[in-house]
């Protein structure tokens, strides 16, 4: 089967499948054809030249494809070396970059130098600039980025191997924040894939735009709906492309008349709508009382600790005396901390950390937990509780003929030990001072290379704030260099140790025994008569340590998740 211009050209394989990605951009992009007349006045010129970005988007899945996305992104530019008569010679070089969801990164670079007969448009070799079609018959195929700008409305225009339409000779596209006038052609159409992405029919309308004077390309746009099936499950996204002129040797026209009234009307809708849009965003929520609630339940986002509700805790069974370090590190964060309160009670309470994307939830009532889950925009999150379906929400599926027959509202990625340590009965042992040392401001640099080894997420904002909420961090060096860190929280007299961090490579060493044993004696001097942590059931080497250290287990903690389909994620707990 030949294969089409859009599963050979910019099929890249998904990381589950066989095979390398095969993205080699420069406009693998889109397809331009060769215009099928004679020569035009206006031609190539020798020096002339531009630079480019490319953007290719696949997303916006269901069923196989949820959540799934990849990117690829391109830079490049191209330069005329040499023009007669006859033909064009032209210089390309490009870069691209390609990575997934599923953790597939890769990059290439190309650089070529090839020619086109002036008269077709067609490449004079089987080589052409873009990689992807060193399977195809280059001559047969016509050049993408330059056509006569002397076509009229309705001509033809062959780009690569396909038939395009000039829809317009006077069309405005904005491009890098600026409307540009030019030619535009069109091709739109159906085809069919059978490539790394599965297998899956597609409809797809592909346009560019030329500058009306040179006739070099402007821009790209491409948009394509795939519907078909992945390892006999169904599923359909959507691919999107950009491409873009970022600079030239030639003026290209801008249309100033778009640009006055863009600004106007652009500033007129975000003065109206933008505060309107921030402020329902964050407005507080109510769940109303006997929709499986007890109680009215009032859930509003707390920015300043002045704001933090000074009422009884009925939200957390082990973190009472911690709530308000857990706001206050998540607002120096500049993350998103909300409450729910219920009859002069605090009932629920949640912080969303942005840089590691997780959630926290601690709230027994399923109905609130998923108000707050909603409002702070956390799909997976910490919670104590493992939440089930209310009876209520049971019972109305049922009256509609609907069994519910799991119990539990949410799906689990991991669950946590909650360990406590009595410090009066723990032995004070001392700790290797040479290895272990208080941490420092001009440490935090260094403390988030590791963290961002360990996590495979930044955590800048969030050490910070820990640092900068009166936290007490260690840090472990070996040999001059940082290769673990940790913290521990003093609040109301208790203690609570998080964050033990070690490099891969620096593990089974003794250093998490040294972490551990420093944050104990610091606690003791701080007057803290207990400590707790929260340990992976995985982590079998921590909570080793933590055993030996007098930790008992006291309960469980759980990441659930609003997610229906697993995924490979990293599970940070702050």
């Amino acid at each position: 089967m030949q294969p089409t211009k859009r599963s050979s050209v910019f099929g890249v394989p998904r990381p589950r499948s066989v095979g390398p990605v095969l993205v080699v951009l420069a406009l693998f992009l889109v397809p331009l054809l060769p215009w099928a007349g004679t020569a035009a006045a206006q031609s190539p010129s020798r020096g002339d030249a531009f630079s480019y970005s490319f953007h290719r988007h696949v997303g916006n899945g269901e069923g196989a494809y949820e959540e799934y996305y990849d990117d690829t992104y391109s830079r490049g530019s191209y330069t005329i070396l040499a023009s007669d008569a006859a033909q064009v010679r032209f210089h390309a070089v490009y870069a691209w970059t390609y990575s997934n969801t599923e953790g597939l990164e890769q990059a290439g670079w190309e650089d070529r130098t090839v020619s086109f007969a002036l008269a077709t448009r067609h490449y004079t070799a089987t080589r052409t600039d873009l990689d992807e079609y060193d399977t195809y018959e280059g001559t047969s195929l016509a050049i993408w980025f330059w056509i006569p700008p002397e076509v009229r409305q309705g001509d033809r225009v062959q780009i690569l191997e396909e038939n395009f339409t000039v829809t317009s000779v006077d069309k405005t596209v904005w491009t890098n924040w600026a409307p540009k006038r030019g030619i535009e052609v069109t091709a739109s159409g159906t085809g069919f894939r059978f490539d790394s992405y599965g297998t899956f029919s597609y409809t797809y309308t592909d346009t560019y735009y030329f500058d009306r004077a040179t006739g070099y390309v402007i821009a790209e746009r491409y948009v394509e709906h795939d519907t078909g099936s992945w390892l006999g499950d169904w599923a359909s996204f959507d691919w999107k492309e950009d491409f873009d002129i970022t600079g030239s040797t030639y003026a290209i026209s801008i249309d100033w008349v778009m640009v006055g009234a863009t600004i106007g009307a652009v500033a007129t809708v975000f003065l109206s709508l933008g505060g309107i849009g921030y402020a329902y965003r964050w407005w507080p929520r109510t769940v109303e009382s006997g929709k499986y609630v007890e109680r009215k339940t009032k859930v509003r986002r707390v920015r300043t600790m002045d704001a933090f509700p000074e009422v009884e805790s009925l939200a957390t069974t082990h973190f009472v005396p911690f709530l308000e370090d857990f706001a206050r590190k998540a607002i120096l964060a500049k993350d998103v901390v909300a409450v729910a309160t219920a009859g002069g009670s605090l009932v629920g309470f949640a912080v969303y950390n942005r840089e590691a994307k997780i959630g926290m939830v601690l709230c027994g009532n399923t109905a609130v937990t998923e108000t707050l889950r909603k409002f702070v925009g956390a799909t997976d999150f910490f919670s104590e509780f493992r939440h089930t379906v209310p009876e209520g929400i049971r019972s109305e599926a049922a009256r509609y003929g609907v069994k519910i027959t799991d119990p539990n509202a949410y799906n689990v990625f991991e669950t946590y030990q909650v360990l406590q340590a009595d410090l009066a009965t723990v032995p004070r042992l001392p700790y290797d001072t040479g290895l272990v040392t208080r941490m420092v401001e001009a440490d935090l640099p260094e403390v988030g290379e590791v963290a961002h080894r360990v996590y495979r997420v930044r955590s800048d904002r969030w050490l910070r704030a820990q640092f900068e909420s009166g936290d007490i961090g260690f840090v472990a060096r070996v040999s001059g260099r940082i290769v673990g860190f940790a913290f521990a929280t003093c609040a109301g007299g208790h203690g609570r140790i998080h964050t033990l961090s070690v490099l891969p490579e620096n593990r089974n060493a003794g250093i998490g025994r040294e972490l551990m044993r420093a944050r104990l004696e610091a606690l003791r001097a701080l007057g803290a008569t207990d400590a707790i942590a929260e340990i992976a059931d995985w982590n079998l080497p921590s909570l080793q340590v933590a055993s030996s250290h007098g930790f008992r287990r006291v309960g469980e903690m759980f990441v659930e998740t609003a997610r229906t389909r697993r995924i490979v994620r990293t599970i940070v707990r702050r």
